[in-house]
C-alpha cells in the first residue's frame, strides 16, 4: 500500500511498484520476483548441515565470548563455520542432512586463529601447553619460559597475561556449560618464569573439552592503573586442543 509521506513524497508499494526515497527523491522501482527456482534433495540436505554448522560455530563463539570480547577479525565467524561444515562432515557415517559435529572429527578445529590480524604464534613462540584428562579433570602444564624471548611486546606494553581458555561443550545442544581462565601474569622485563600448573574442577563426562590460548597486553596509565590494549587487531587467540571427557 502507497502513501505520502514527509514533503509529499509517495512511499510503499502500489500493484508492482514500489516506491521508496534515496538522497531526498522519490524512486520508483518494480517489486523484486519471488525466488521460484526448486531446491534438489541433495541441495536441501547440504542447507540444513549448513545451518547446523551455524549454530554450532556460532556456540563455540559463545562459550569463549567472555574472555574474546568479540575481538575477532570480520571474517572470524565464517571462517570457523566453515572449519566445523569440514569436521562435521569427516569421518562422519551420518548421511547428508544429520551430520553434526561431534560425530565427525572435532579435532580438526584445532589450529584456528580467531583474529587473523595478529596470529598467535606472531606473538607466543615456543610455548606448548601439555595437557590431559585425569579423573574427568583438565591439567594444564606450561615449562618455564623467558618473556622477553618467548613473547613479542607491543610498543608501550609493559606487562602480559599468557592464557588458557577452558570452554566445556555440551554434544546434545552444543552450549559450553563450564568455563574457566588459568593464567601466567608477566612483566616484558623478566627473563626467566618458573613452571605453571592448573587443574580445572570436574567435568562431566561425554562433553568436548576446548582449551583456546591467548595473550592479552597491557599498558600502565597513572590515572586508570593497568589497562588492557587488545583491540580488533590485536587479539591472538587459537583453539590449541580439542578434547573429549
Amino acid at each position: 500500500m502507497a502513501y505520502l509521506g514527509k514533503n509529499n513524497r509517495l512511499k510503499g508499494s502500489l500493484g508492482n511498484l514500489v516506491f521508496r526515497e534515496l538522497n531526498g527523491k522519490t524512486i520508483v522501482q518494480r517489486k523484486p520476483k519471488k525466488n521460484t527456482v526448486k531446491q534438489t534433495r541433495p541441495t536441501q540436505l547440504a542447507a540444513v548441515d549448513f545451518g547446523s554448522a551455524s549454530t554450532t560455530a556460532k556456540k563455540i563463539r559463545i562459550g569463549v565470548k567472555t574472555y574474546s570480547r568479540d575481538l575477532g577479525d570480520a571474517q572470524s565467524f565464517c571462517r570457523l563455520r566453515t572449519r566445523v561444515q569440514l569436521a562435521a562432515r569427516t569421518d562422519n557415517s551420518a548421511p547428508s542432512g544429520a551430520r553434526k559435529l561431534w560425530e565427525g572429527n572435532p579435532a580438526l578445529l584445532e589450529g584456528f586463529e580467531y583474529n587473523l590480524y595478529s596470529p598467535y604464534e606472531r606473538y607466543v613462540q615456543g610455548i606448548a601447553p601439555e595437557l590431559s584428562l585425569v579423573n574427568q579433570q583438565l591439567q594444564v602444564s606450561v615449562e618455564a619460559f623467558s618473556p622477553k624471548q618467548a613473547l613479542t611486546w607491543p610498543k608501550g606494553a609493559s606487562k602480559a597475561k599468557l592464557c588458557f581458555w577452558m570452554a566445556v561443550h555440551r554434544p546434545k545442544d552444543d552450549l559450553s556449560i563450564q568455563e574457566a581462565l588459568f593464567s601466567v601474569e608477566v612483566t616484558s622485563d623478566q627473563d626467566a618464569i618458573t613452571e605453571s600448573h592448573f587443574t580445572s574442577e570436574t567435568i562431566s563426562e561425554n562433553c568436548w573439552v576446548f582449551l583456546w590460548t591467548g595473550i592479552v597486553y597491557y599498558s600502565y596509565n597513572a590515572v586508570f592503573d593497568w589497562e588492557s590494549m587488545n583491540h580488533k587487531k590485536l587479539q591472538p587467540l587459537r583453539l590449541w586442543k580439542v578434547l573429549q571427557a
